[in-house]
């Protein structure tokens, strides 16, 4: 930046700051310091990011949905031409400054000026008051009224905005906005009530002591309800609140009536009693200047307790999904378990029939004592088969324990490997009918998980793959079934890889493989849900699990024709 047009700037009296044409912060001058001096020193857009929540737009320019989003500062600086605009700045809590914001680009910078005209508003502000006194004769009062009133607008705008700001609860907005107009008017009572079929609900009722008549319905005649539809405000002298009122008023009072409404859809209305025998015309026109921003900040938080309420709801449904999905698990669990009890039955009833025998052979040594010195050894050797037989039937237990637990709500550590050999052991009756298992496994460290759901991950890719072998085997002689099971870590994730030598996955369901409902299997054989539940599992761990098959030359049985499922999940 040249030091002319530093220096240039460097001595005006109004505010300005300098942008380079990529909105990169360049300069601002004394003035801007001494102007916006509580900024703590902030720069560029850090600067404009502060100044943003000081200053407001000129109400009068804006519709009221526009209100809320506006902003005069980040207008000025994002504008690709010259620009200018009027605006409020808030130098204290309740002092403002009224600034005319231009931006315009000169050469290769963006220069924004902030032009102080409080001083000039007010003096023509005087000038022009004072010209009509002398053109039209009018009453100092009624214009002293006249800005009282309009004060007391834009006091009350400001307030609700900044209430609007600091919070989105809907009963402290519409008390704020109860209270403010009950303070304008000398209120005896003000309530604000919901819309519904011919008549509204009383939901907030200002000052407190009349808070009983939250709940209570207000019935109008046609009269009043055409107005409201209208969009109209109501003054009515009344002594009675409504049609259906069980009490009269002790005197007649002034009932406003000002209708809340957004998009033609009557949101409800906000009544006000007052003691006051007539509205002026500045009264009625204060009326009408706030009830759309009023109108405005409620339906935004009306909108915004509808999303927040969608929101719960969202979340309760997905709470009930996840439920779901544990049930599913479960479930596929139990049915998955209903397949192996009769293969672990036969596993438990081998040893059982081992112990059984033995004992029969115990009871003939020990009927004859004569025999006992003779057979200590043949005892002793029934005693090792006997232990490794409870030990075995020990295992299977455990193992089935284990598999059926439905409990598991956090992570533990566990061993995979340990794991896998947990879920083979109740597979056992199944593989060793001619199906090798070959262990490839790596020397691993302990990983978070849910073991039990591993497990039944294992269990279901198992089970696939020995249904596979089987089929296979009965289609071709001589066939070397195999279940290769590999585990490694690599990259801080655990792999566990299940090899099978089976069947094979046919093209067209490889798409439809993870698909819930989707079966190869007869009717009453299987779920359909099995490898869903498996990939569900996974995406709980956050991992990922895939799979790819070889093709398949059925011309040559011996074909190395493999399946491969691969499960990996992070480590840490």
């Amino acid at each position: 930046m040249s030091k002319i047009l530093k220096s240039f700037y460097h001595n005006l009296k109004e505010p300005v700051i300098i942008y380079d044409i990529n909105k990169n912060f360049l300069y601002h001058n004394n003035a801007f310091t001494k102007a916006f001096a509580k900024l703590d020193g902030a720069l560029g857009l850090d600067a404009l990011k502060k100044l943003h929540y000081k200053f407001y737009p000129d109400i009068c320019l804006l519709k009221s949905e526009e209100l809320m989003s506006y902003s005069p500062v980040f207008a000025a600086f994002k504008s690709e031409i010259d620009f200018t605009t009027y605006a409020l700045y808030q130098q204290e809590e309740r002092k403002f400054l009224y600034y005319i914001i231009k931006s315009f680009t000169f050469k290769k910078y963006k220069i924004v000026y902030f032009y102080d005209i409080t001083k000039e508003l007010e003096l023509d502000k005087l000038k022009k008051e004072n010209e009509i006194l002398k053109i039209q004769n009018i009453d100092f009062s009624n214009t002293n009224s006249k800005a009282q009133n309009q004060a007391l607008k834009m006091a009350l705008l400001n307030r609700i905005s900044t209430s609007l700001r600091e919070t989105l609860d809907a009963k402290s907005l519409i008390m704020i906005a109860l209270k403010e107009l009950s303070i304008i008017f000398g209120a005896h009572k003000s309530y604000y009530a919901s819309s519904g079929k011919d008549k509204f609900k009383i939901d907030y009722v200002y000052p407190s002591k009349f808070s009983s008549q939250e709940g209570e319905f207000l019935i109008y005649d046609k009269k009043i309800l055409k107005e409201i539809q209208a969009g109209k405000n109501s003054f009515q002298s009344c002594l009675i609140e409504h049609n259906e009122a069980k009490e009269p008023f002790k005197s007649p009072l002034m009932r406003i009536i000002i209708p809340v409404i957004k998009s033609k859809e009557i949101l409800g209305v906000i009544v006000i009693f007052t003691s006051k025998k007539e509205i002026t015309e500045i009264e009625k026109e204060l009326l009408v200047g706030i009830s759309g921003q009023i109108s405005s900040v409620i339906f935004q938080v009306i909108l915004f307790n509808q999303v927040t309420r969608k929101k719960e709801e969202l979340e309760n449904a997905i709470t009930q999904l996840k439920e779901t999905q544990l049930q599913l698990i479960n479930a596929e669990k139990m049915a998955s378990l209903g397949q192996l009890i009769a293969s672990v039955a036969h596993e438990i009833n081998t040893p059982l029939a081992s112990i059984s025998a033995n004992n029969e052979i115990i009871k003939k040594i020990y009927s004859n004592p004569d025999e006992l010195k003779d057979n200590i050894e043949l005892l002793l050797d029934i005693n090792s088969t006997d232990s490794e037989a409870i030990k075995r039937i020990n295992n299977l237990v455990q193992s089935l324990k284990r598999f059926v637990r439905l409990d598991e709500v956090v992570q533990q550590e566990a061993n995979i490997n340990q794991e896998l050999d947990l879920t083979l052991d109740l597979l056992k009756h199944k593989t060793k009918k001619g199906i090798s298992i070959i262990k490839n496994y790596s020397d691993i460290t302990p990983v978070k998980c849910y073991p039990n759901m591993l497990n039944q991950v294992f269990l279901n890719i198992l089970m696939n793959a020995i249904q596979s072998l089987e089929k296979k085997k009965e289609k071709f002689e001589n066939f070397e079934a195999k279940i290769e099971i590999t585990t490694k870590i690599e990259d801080k994730k655990l792999f566990v890889i299940i090899k099978d030598n089976g069947l094979g996955i046919e093209e067209s369901n490889k798409k439809r493989i993870f698909t819930a409902g989707f079966t190869t299997k007869k009717v009453g054989e299987g779920t359909g849900l099995g490898l869903a539940i498996c990939k569900k599992i996974i995406e709980k761990h956050k991992g990922e699990i895939t799979f790819k098959t070889y093709p398949q030359d059925k011309t040559k049985p011996d074909t190395n024709y493999c399946t491969e499922f691969c499960v990996s999940i992070p480590c840490v």
